[in-house]
């Protein structure tokens, strides 16, 4: 799908102007985008949202526990977690990172604290969306292949289903994640919530005029007060208990008649079916530190991707 100039065009203004951000821990000054992450929201346990993900950077978080956090991620079946393609981009060297620069934690609240029920795992491989556009942020999806299986009955761990339909309009959606609480904060070393409704393509429009792709859907309220920041990016936005968009961007954080905006899982529905069936669930590279579950396989049910009761968004 091509960007509408206009739209491109509108979007470089409200950047050159506005200077919002894109919602991995990553940002600095020279990559500056429309960002997100959940400010407006409550404490959780990791046992309510156990699909969410802790994308990390190896290198920092060998260092010390919960510092390499850099954007959320999604559980989507037993070895497969979703995220934005955003979070996989080096803009210092303008170049995809590797695989193995990156390290996933699953099942735990705290970002800095391992429990008896935390996984951490390394990437066997890493997909990113082959036409992801860094500039205008649009087709936002990445997949990454763990090197081992989450077990079907883990209690903090559990794969959240894709969404294959569209929403109505005011649907009440669940966002979730450790970015920052308030624009230009730190990030929360808790795991937080919010609800926010799905938007109007029209009402969208007017927040990042004159077009945003069906690739994309928004969400938030026209008060503001509740929305994803910086580090939620690649999160879930769940609505109807499936995965129905990932965190991408926004022009700041929780601001009126501004919301956020996330990749459409259900438009990238067949991408994500399409890339699952070309991995070869029988191999395991790159040592890893989590737990194996044993080679129980990846479950498809009617077209939606589910694991054990669970199912299958990006601001980083």
């Amino acid at each position: 799908m091509h960007m509408h100039p206009l739209w491109f065009g509108a979007l470089v203004a409200v950047i050159t102007l506005l200077g919002p951000t894109v919602a991995s821990t990553e940002s600095n000054s020279t990559t500056q985008m429309l960002q997100p992450k959940i400010v407006g929201g409550t404490a959780i346990d990791i046992k309510a949202a156990p699909y969410q993900v802790s994308v990390r950077l190896t290198s920092r978080d060998k260092r010390k526990f919960g510092s390499g956090h850099m954007c959320g991620g999604v559980l989507i079946s037993q070895r497969l977690v979703a995220t934005a393609a955003h979070c996989c981009y080096n803009s210092d060297t303008k170049q995809y990172r590797a695989a193995g620069e990156y390290v996933l934690v699953l099942g735990t609240t705290y970002l800095g604290t391992k429990t008896n029920e935390t996984l951490v795992y390394y990437l066997q491989q890493l997909i990113v969306h082959s036409s992801y556009d860094h500039g205008t942020l649009t087709n936002d999806i990445a997949l990454m292949f763990i090197n081992g299986y989450v077990p079907w009955t883990w209690p903090t761990a559990r794969a959240l289903t894709l969404n294959d339909q569209s929403l109505a309009v005011a649907t009440a959606c669940v966002i979730t994640g450790w970015g920052v609480l308030i624009s230009g904060g730190s990030s929360s070393n808790t795991l937080q919530t919010a609800t926010v409704p799905t938007v109007s393509y029209p009402n969208c429009y007017l927040a990042y005029p004159p077009y945003v792709p069906r690739s994309q859907i928004c969400a938030g309220y026209t008060t503001g007060g509740f929305d994803a920041c910086q580090g939620d990016s690649g999160g879930p936005l769940m609505c109807n208990n499936r995965l129905s968009g990932l965190v991408s961007y926004g022009d700041g954080c929780g601001k009126p008649n501004v919301p956020g905006v996330y990749t459409n899982v259900s438009y990238f529905h067949d991408w994500i079916v399409q890339q699952n069936s070309s991995l070869n669930y029988t191999i395991y590279r790159n040592g890893a530190d989590g737990r194996s579950g044993g080679r129980l396989g990846f479950v498809l049910l009617s077209g939606i991707f589910a694991a054990a009761a669970g199912s299958l968004r990006i601001r980083g």
